[in-house]
């Protein structure tokens, strides 16, 4: 997959002390200490992270995972939210220093979600930013995702959907604008963006039961200005389903660790020292 071609790239490329493979997927590593592994969106990478990585690395030991079809990592058979979600026990069983906690944006908190219902084993604490799953499977929506999803359109949203949700121009997040726009023109990342968006649309991408089952400390962090996934909708219903959970709402769109990363580990800190008790 094509890299970030910015200065920008230059500084995350020495983040990470070392990128390795693990059933087909790129795992890149950084830190020592408990474990934390990061999850990114649909047409993202571990990179995304960028903001947060050299912070977190310094008190753990923190993994970021390129899902198939993205960063470093190639396409598999099974592009869909529900595949990324089977894929991710079997990761981190073979990932050093569990259990974890899994910090999940998007549709890597839909994984988290998953994963920590299925196997609890692995999961310590979870940090959801704007996770999927919640949206309401109406006809609507679902017409949304397959059009979102269809090949014609895919090229387009990916360089207009970032640029609708992710509100403040940092550094960080006009890296990350830069590169949904170049992937925009590679046809594998095309393919990639519109299997997962497709996946959306299925009954089965439904976040609610798992979340009912888990149990383990929980920070549920939203953008309130999220076009893609709003707070009145899907950050609601996150809410109800899991009632547990520590809530902090942001004024940002859907990646509040890129958009205001200072106050993002602020509350993140806090809630690592709150669950480690």
């Amino acid at each position: 997959m094509n890299e970030y071609l910015t200065p920008w790239s230059c500084i995350i490329a020495h983040m990470w002390d070392q990128t390795f493979d693990v059933e087909g997927v790129s795992v890149h590593q950084a830190g020592e200490g408990p474990s934390l592994v990061l999850l990114h969106a649909n047409g993202g990478d571990a990179n995304d992270f960028a903001s947060i990585v050299e912070h977190l690395a310094r008190t753990h030991r923190v993994f970021g995972i390129d899902w198939p079809g993205w960063g470093q990592s190639q396409a598999n058979e099974d592009l869909t939210a529900l595949g990324y979600a089977a894929l991710l026990p079997q990761i981190l069983d073979q990932l050093p220093g569990g259990p974890f906690t899994l910090l999940g944006n998007s549709v890597g908190g839909f994984a988290a979600i998953r994963t920590a219902a299925d196997r609890p084993d692995l999961v310590r604490s979870l940090v959801l930013v704007d996770p999927g799953g919640f949206t309401p499977n109406w006809f609507g929506t679902r017409m949304a995702c397959r059009l979102i999803g269809s090949t014609f359109f895919a090229p387009w949203m990916m360089r207009v959907l970032p640029h609708l949700y992710l509100h403040r121009r940092t550094q960080a997040v006009k890296a990350i604008l830069a590169h949904a726009k170049q992937l925009s023109y590679n046809e594998a990342s095309v393919q990639s963006f519109s299997s997962i968006w497709r996946s959306f649309a299925v009954r089965d991408h439904d976040a609610r039961v798992a979340a009912a089952m888990i149990t383990v400390p929980t920070l549920l962090i939203w953008g309130r200005s999220d076009p893609v996934l709003p707070w009145v909708v899907d950050g609601r219903r996150a809410r109800r389903a899991l009632p547990h959970a520590e809530v902090v709402r942001f004024a940002c769109g859907h990646q509040a660790f890129a958009e205001m990363p200072e106050a993002f580990l602020i509350e993140l800190g806090a809630f690592l020292s709150r669950s480690a008790r």
